[in-house]
């Protein structure tokens, strides 16, 4: 009898399991899966290889980003010259001859409110750029 329960018992769900069997994480999924394919096309590189003007501070130079997730980490790392964590609106997207997809547009500020820049992103290539805009420095993750 033992052999047998021991083949018949469920096993137990992990939290994975759990997350994975929940509707609105299957909704976010699939949303993260299609904006990742969307990204199959992008460049694999820090910058753009036809970008001119400073880098992420024009719409012609944006920050390359995988997905708005991807951009959203990034922010997360950015921080001002005096190495604090910035703060970040989107305010909008915008067109550029340097990509066939919006860029989006990002107010950046100093914690204490005073506006550091409008930074460029472009969410859709194949990883998160290692590069940081003028005046601006990028640390190993957001929690630092």
């Amino acid at each position: 009898m033992g052999i047998l329960s021991s083949l018949f018992r469920k096993k137990p769900k992990t939290a994975w399991d759990a997350l994975q069997d929940n509707p609105l994480f299957q909704q976010q999924k699939a949303l993260f899966d299609a904006m990742s394919a969307m990204c199959a096309e992008g460049v694999d590189a820090n910058e753009l290889p036809n970008g001119h003007g400073e880098f992420g501070l024009t719409p012609t130079n944006p920050i390359s980003c995988k997905t708005v997730f991807g951009s959203t980490a990034y922010l997360g790392r950015l921080r001002a010259p005096d190495g604090t964590k910035v703060e970040y609106a989107r305010i909008g997207s915008v067109q550029s001859e340097v990509s066939p997809n919006p860029i989006d547009a990002y107010e950046v500020a100093h914690r204490d409110g005073r506006k550091l820049a409008t930074v460029y992103i472009s969410p859709y290539h194949q990883r998160i750029s290692e590069r940081a805009p003028k005046g601006f420095t990028l640390v190993g993750n957001s929690f630092a």
